[in-house]
């Protein structure tokens, strides 16, 4: 794979790559939202790629965090909360779908800078 050099472009793969593991995360908390005692987990990035792009340099910047959701459990000790992971896996797959504009676009850009259609 070439390394991307362009800040832009590193930090929408940083992005998808970040997204990609939150939709697994979501994922597993839904396949799981009935089994006794299983805790929900969540991930975060975004302060991450925030700091990183402010000035820290996307090439420093740690991986994505995942994290407890500290949510209030039910009776079988489950915290899963189905209507929050919907919510979120909506949020995230609009989220990936705009990097994916956000890459074409640039992409399209520099295809036209280097005289491409």
């Amino acid at each position: 794979m070439v390394p991307i050099s362009d800040q832009t472009m590193a930090a929408i793969e940083y992005a998808m790559n970040a997204l990609t593991l939150r939709a697994e995360v979501i994922a597993n908390n839904v396949a799981n939202s009935e089994v006794p005692d299983f805790q929900a987990s969540k991930v975060s990035f975004e302060d991450q790629l925030r700091r990183a792009l402010d000035g820290t340099g996307i090439e420093r910047v740690l991986g994505p965090d995942i994290q407890g959701t500290g949510d209030p459990v039910d009776a079988i000790g489950n915290n899963v909360n189905i209507e929050s992971e919907i919510v979120d896996m909506m949020e995230t797959n609009l989220l990936q779908q705009a990097m994916v504009e956000a890459f074409n676009f640039k992409a399209g850009l520099l295809r036209s800078a280097i005289g491409g259609a």
